[in-house]
Order: C-alpha cells, then structure tokens, then sequence
C-alpha cells in the first residue's frame, strides 16, 4: 500500500530498491555502486582505490560511540579493506549534558585507536527531532591487497559457508550492557559477565585478515557481515547479491552460551538478532576445511553452516534440528527492534 507505514529496522527489499536505489546515478571511478546486499561501495583512486561505507548507530546507547566505528569498520573488513578514516554525524535530544557528548565521544577515540583509524570530519548537533543519541557514520579504507577487494554479492554455485564466532554476538552484548541488573535477577553473574566481554569480539578484521592469509583472495569470493536482521539477515542478503540461493542447517551454527541464556529469557531467535562480531564468508569448497583449521589455531571459533546453491534463487532455507525447512524470502525484522517495542519487558 503507497500510504502504509513502515516496520522499524531496514526498508524491506522491494522499496530500498523502487525508492533509494533506483534514483542512484553511478560516476564513471565508481566500481562498486549501492546495491542490496553490499555492505559499502568502492572507488577508484589513482594508483589504488578506496573502498567507503556508512552505517548508524540506533539501538544502542551505553556504547554507541564505539559500537559506531566498529560497525563502520565491519563493513570496510568484509571487502578486505583495513579502515583509515572515520566521519561521525552525532545528533543529541535537547536534554543532553556535557558529559553525554564526552562519553560517545571517548567511544569513538577509543575505538578508532584499537583499528588504527583517525577522525576527518563531521557534526555534532542538539535536536528536539531525536530521543536518544543517533550517530551516523562513514569510513574510508584501503584495500589489504592492492587493487583487490571483495563483496558480498560475489558468492558462487557450491561455495561453502563459513560463520566466525557465532549468532547474535552484537544483540548479545547490547542487552547485557543495557538490561544488567535485570539480567543478574534471572541469569548467573557469570553469564552475564561472559555476555559483557562480547564487547572484545565485536571486530571482525582479525578473521578477515587470517582468512586472506590462510587461503588467499582466490579462494574467498565474497564475505558479509551479521548486522540488523541477524544471521539469516545477512544470509538472504548474500544470496540475493549473488542471484543465488542458500542451504544452511541449524546444528551446525555456532549460538554462544550466554546468547542461548539471553535469547531464551527475553524469548528471542538467535538467527535474528543483530550480530557484529561474526563475518559470513563464501570461500572455495575445496579449501574451507584449510579455512577452519587456520581460524581456529588462531583462537578464532567457525563453522561451515551449509553452502551456496543455484537450486533456490535469491532466498534460502535454513534446516531446523527436525529437519524440517523454513524458506528464507526477506531479510527478518531484527529482534532486538521487536523486544524493544515490548516496554513492559524491559522494565
């Protein structure tokens, strides 16, 4: 319906392309223009090319200056890129105080310092138009490769999926740094202990660089970050940039403990729950186990969850533990954006 409204979360596929995507104009260095799916675009420099992204921060308030550079620098990871510079639009409510602005902002340095990235630009702003802080930001990086990159639409017939980490890790951290007290009256301390140092996975360039050294470009051809709309989120955008489709089977998907305990209490699906801190990558049948043995002397937990096929176009199935198949069509509403319409859970 023309005049309906939205469902919180991303713009549903259909009108993310009739109404954004279709008035884009590409330039003529523009290698990688917007396109669903892809995580940034890519340009071309001379003697090299920059690969540019944007993503906000709007669920999240504790640690939003941080988790803002982070995600940004996600995006640059997955097209096998280290992130340079960083650009932050920060809008406060009108009830906002020094120390507000100098808690995102500590974030933000903070965060740029541990990826080795510097802030070139931006704007801060007071408006009556926002409830809680909202950051907008953009990155800039450098291909790891020069004149190389990679995107998430570049999948093939037969490649095998690799999840790092697990399911959920981003939503994880975000409800145990948000609902702690609440959380200690119904889960053990540990738990929620073990939940707040999800922090320290939350970057994934560490992966993406073993990956690249473990088997080379050749042999990844696209990776993908867990974001907003979780696991099969991220799943269906993948399949739907590459014009394929996918399989992936439930027991084989790595769920964190303290993600299980958490999900279970506010009664949310893993697989739908926003999840930076994981990458999904598309590498070379021939080569995944080399992938996962590599990752995993380095500390780094991954699974091969199910592969990419031709048989289903642009959607997917996931295989439930009773082997029954839930088609994937469109990219989930996030659960994090669904508990948090739930007040009365909250409280």
């Amino acid at each position: 319906m023309p005049n309906s409204k939205f469902d919180l979360g991303k713009l549903p596929t259909d009108a993310l392309a009739r109404l954004i995507l279709s008035k884009v104009k590409s330039g003529k260095n523009v290698l990688l223009p917007p396109a669903i799916g892809e995580d940034g675009g890519v340009v071309k420099s001379e003697g090299n090319i920059l690969i540019i992204v944007a993503d906000p921060i709007t669920g999240a308030t504790e640690e939003a200056g941080w988790l803002a550079v982070h995600v940004n620098a996600n995006d640059i990871a997955v097209h096998a890129a280290n992130p340079k510079w960083f650009l932050a639009t920060l809008l406060f409510p009108p009830e906002t105080i020094r120390k507000d602005i100098e808690r995102v902002m500590n974030g933000i340095i903070h965060a740029l310092d541990e990826i080795g990235a510097v802030l070139i630009g931006g704007h801060t702003e007071i408006t009556d138009r926002v409830n809680d802080v909202l950051i907008s930001g953009a990155m800039i990086g450098e291909p790891m490769v020069k004149g190389r990159y990679v995107t998430s639409g570049g999948a093939r017939e037969g490649d095998a999926i690799v999840l790092t980490k697990g399911a959920g890790i981003e939503g994880t951290y975000i409800l145990a740094s948000e609902f702690k007290e609440k959380l200690r009256s119904y889960l053990s301390n540990n738990i929620v202990n073990e939940a707040l140092k999800f922090k320290e996975l939350i970057s994934i360039l560490p992966e993406v660089r073993y990956s690249i050294e473990a088997v080379g470009l050749d042999n990844i051809h696209a990776m993908h970050d867990v974001t907003e709309g979780g696991l099969l989120g991220a799943l269906y955008e993948m399949a739907y940039a590459s014009n394929l489709g996918f399989i992936v089977y439930e027991e084989r998907i790595p769920v964190l403990k303290p993600t299980k305990e958490i999900c279970s209490l506010f009664k949310l699906d893993p697989l739908k729950l926003i999840g930076s801190g994981a990458v999904l990558i598309a590498v070379n049948n021939k080569v995944k186990d080399e992938l996962i043995n590599n990752l995993t002397k380095k500390g780094i937990k991954a699974a091969v969850i199910g592969r990419f096929t031709k048989e289903f176009n642009k959607m997917g199935y996931l295989v439930k533990r009773n082997s029954i198949k839930v088609p994937v069509t469109e990219p989930p509403i996030d659960e994090l954006w669904l508990l948090l319409e739930k007040k009365e859970l909250l409280k």
